[in-house]
């Protein structure tokens, strides 16, 4: 599957995606990466992840508590001072291994820490995969507040590896294939056709074509 290219960042797909990361460290010879997880991510994804992260560089976890109530500065300063404890500098990597809360908030996590340090994102989640992930929002909830805080910051790249849907339930699917359906009522009426007839439906051409749609509106509007 071909890479889609976004503003300044390319969108890998499947397996491919993990020489892209290797090289992209080798390239960029970081101090030290940094991973992002939840309680959830930690147990499901990351052992699929870490066995295609082939580097020598020194390699931390952080994990935060899993949902939306946990996307708050807060968890911020929680995952700034585990950085700066386990040494982190402006070499560092940051990989988000996770839904739209990992994404969003380590992308913003990212940004700020030493005026801004490079990151990854890999979504784990249908939803975080055609949305979160892509389009270079950042930022996290203030109160009841939904994305009150944040700023517009691009990944290195972003990987879509579908393995990781077998970790998710069956809940997360419908909440991602409802944003593919919104794609497709507003934008490509071809793709809703498809998915109404439930004709020639391949969870992957689905993600990838919705991927092109967001990247489509962004490069338009950027703070879209």
């Amino acid at each position: 599957m071909k890479t889609i290219q976004a503003v300044s960042y390319p969108v890998h797909f499947q397996k491919e995606s993990y020489t892209a990361l290797s090289n992209l460290i080798q390239e960029k010879k970081y101090s030290s990466i940094f991973i992002l997880v939840d309680e959830n991510t930690m147990e499901h994804c990351y052992p699929k992840f870490i066995p295609n992260l082939k580097t020598d560089i020194r390699i931390e976890v952080i994990e935060i508590e899993s949902g939306e109530i946990n996307k708050n500065l807060e968890t911020c300063i929680g995952v700034w001072n585990a950085i700066t404890e386990l040494g982190g500098d402006r070499k560092s990597l940051l990989i988000t291994l996770g839904g739209g809360v990992i994404t969003d908030l380590g992308g913003f996590v990212a940004s700020c820490f030493k005026r801004g340090i490079d990151f990854v994102n890999i979504p784990t989640t249908l939803l975080s995969m055609v949305d979160a992930s892509v389009g270079g929002k950042t930022g996290v909830d203030l109160g009841v507040l939904k994305n009150q805080i944040g700023l517009f910051a691009n990944p290195e790249m972003v990987i879509v590896d579908n393995d990781y849907l077998e970790t998710v339930d069956p809940r997360e699917i419908k909440s991602g294939t409802a944003e593919i359906i919104k794609y497709g009522l507003t934008y490509d009426l071809k793709l809703f056709n498809q998915i109404k007839d439930n004709k020639d439906l391949e969870i992957s051409d689905l993600i990838f074509r919705s991927v092109e749609i967001k990247n489509e509106v962004v490069l338009q509007d950027p703070k879209e």
